[in-house]
């Protein structure tokens, strides 16, 4: 019986022991879809409609790097006609897997800043995720 207890115990401990893991799951055991995810946000008038921003940059506020996405002329046609620009894409998966991230999205119209709104994203193993800030941007300056 005291062999038993004694095996129990070390049982026990070995399987709660912490070997200096993190809770984030392992990546390397997960499937991920095939699509390619962008977080936007929209921004528009009082009135509704869609703002053309001139350009507009998105930086991470821990360490000021700049991690604008740079669409091409025929995208960026798309986004100041319908005022949707991007702020965090799955692009940044590798980089920022299994963390939250404090960004700030500044938009400037004839180089007056016209929109700058803080955002908290994520990234699980696949995809990226607004986990807090505003998609729905309203600009009264216009």
């Amino acid at each position: 019986m005291k062999l038993f207890v004694g095996l129990l115990l070390v049982l026990l401990t070995l399987n709660c022991s912490d070997n200096g893991t993190e809770d984030a799951p392992n990546c390397l055991d997960v499937i991920c879809t095939r699509e390619y995810r962008t977080i936007t946000i929209n921004i528009k008038d009082k009135d509704g409609v869609a703002v053309a921003l001139d350009y507009f940059k998105v930086i991470v506020l821990s360490n000021g790097v700049d991690i604008t996405l740079e669409p091409s002329s025929s995208e960026y046609d798309y986004m100041a006609n319908n005022g949707t620009y991007p702020l965090f894409s799955d692009k940044y998966v590798a980089k920022y897997s299994n963390r939250e991230l404090e960004i700030n999205f500044k938009g400037y119209v004839d180089d007056e800043l016209l929109v700058d709104s803080d955002y908290v994203v994520g990234a699980d193993c696949c995809h990226v995720l607004l986990i807090e800030g505003e998609k729905e941007v309203r600009v009264n300056d216009l």
